[in-house]
């Protein structure tokens, strides 16, 4: 009997010490791919989806608002049937994404809150989505209280029918942030609830100021270690920028997709610059007769640098959510899957 036990305990040590049991308790690693579509004025947003659908996990379609008297409108494109039915036949999840169509001016409101769930659920239930992502921004700070008490209050609602509640965040290093939007947003309260923690970890330089990278990789670093502060970031994803923007002297910003940019540089025999301390791809473009522009946009040697910077520290980190598909840099497509760590394993 003795004897038993003793061998027992030493095949359980030497298990344990090649990782044998360990790892059949450690959670299975997952590492998944959201896009929000449309996220570029450029049309060819369903070929990027539909062409990288081996490395795509979640499509949330930018199809409702969410009004102040706590119903929902939908888009002039919602619902698109075709587009439905090609995802649902990959198998992508679908969970469409409601942004703020006045519902911020009665979120005080419990009973409006309380309306605004019922349609969501009953929306996601009629139209057999997977679930809803919230992308409400640019709250009020007075709102943080009652934003909080929504969220937590439409995840029970969906998680009760077994859906799925995903939410964008602005990116932030701290509980304050840099906008009264980011601060209204209780990341610890708001990350408890939900199941997908999408942080927006771009527009750091945007339309309304001076050029310069748009998703700095020290930035996006320094976020998601504040995230790590107050959450799994198994549940977060790093929000990716594959857009670019032009500043024009003197006028706004505007976006612009890696596919026009490439076509100036072919035109006009350019090339990017590169800061090493970012490698986000910049173009100064001075061509004859044309207004000069500074250009910052996402392709494969920037994005590349940034998830090697944050995921070699994070290994946890849940995965992405890409705003700005149509016209990318194809090639970001294969970084993506080349950095992959693990498929996603996301209920």
């Amino acid at each position: 009997m003795i004897r038993a036990l003793l061998l027992t305990s030493l095949v359980v040590a030497i298990l344990l010490s090649v990782g044998g049991l360990s790892n059949a308790q450690d959670p299975e690693p997952s590492w998944c791919v959201s896009v929000w579509y449309p996220s570029s004025e450029e049309p060819t947003g369903m070929d990027s989806i539909m062409n990288n659908r081996d490395v795509i996990d979640t499509v949330h379609p930018f199809w409702y608002n969410g009004l102040a008297d706590g119903t929902i409108l939908p888009t002039a494109v919602a619902e698109d049937a075709d587009q439905l039915a090609a995802w649902r036949e990959v198998g992508l999840k679908i969970v469409p994404s409601i942004w703020d169509g006045g519902f911020s001016q009665a979120i005080h409101d419990p009973a409006i809150r309380e309306k605004h769930i019922h349609e969501i659920v009953a929306l996601v239930e009629r139209m057999e989505y997977d679930g809803i992502d919230v992308d409400y921004e640019s709250f009020q700070l007075a709102t943080r209280d009652n934003f909080s008490i929504f969220i937590e209050d439409l995840a029970a609602a969906l998680h009760a029918k077994g859906y799925l509640l995903t939410i964008a965040v602005h990116a932030k290093t701290d509980d304050a942030g840099q906008s009264e939007g980011a601060a209204a947003q209780d990341w610890a309260r708001i990350a408890a609830a939900v199941d997908v923690f999408q942080i927006m970890t771009y527009d750091y330089h945007n339309s309304v100021g001076e050029a310069g990278p748009i998703g700095p990789p020290q930035w996006s670093y320094d976020v998601i270690a504040y995230a790590a502060t107050v959450t799994d970031l198994s549940k977060v994803r790093l929000g990716l920028h594959f857009y670019g923007l032009s500043w024009k002297r003197g006028n706004r910003a505007v976006s612009i997709p890696y596919s026009s940019v490439q076509r100036s540089i072919e035109a006009f025999d350019l090339a990017f610059t590169r800061d090493p301390a970012d490698m986000e791809a910049r173009l100064d473009f001075k061509a004859p007769g044309l207004p000069a522009q500074t250009i910052y946009v996402a392709d494969a040697i920037g994005l590349e640098y940034k998830l090697d910077l944050i995921t070699e520290e994070f290994p946890e980190l849940g995965g992405v959510a890409i705003w700005g598909i149509g016209g990318e840099d194809p090639a970001n497509w294969g970084i993506i899957r080349d950095m992959r760590p693990a498929s996603c394993k996301q209920t």
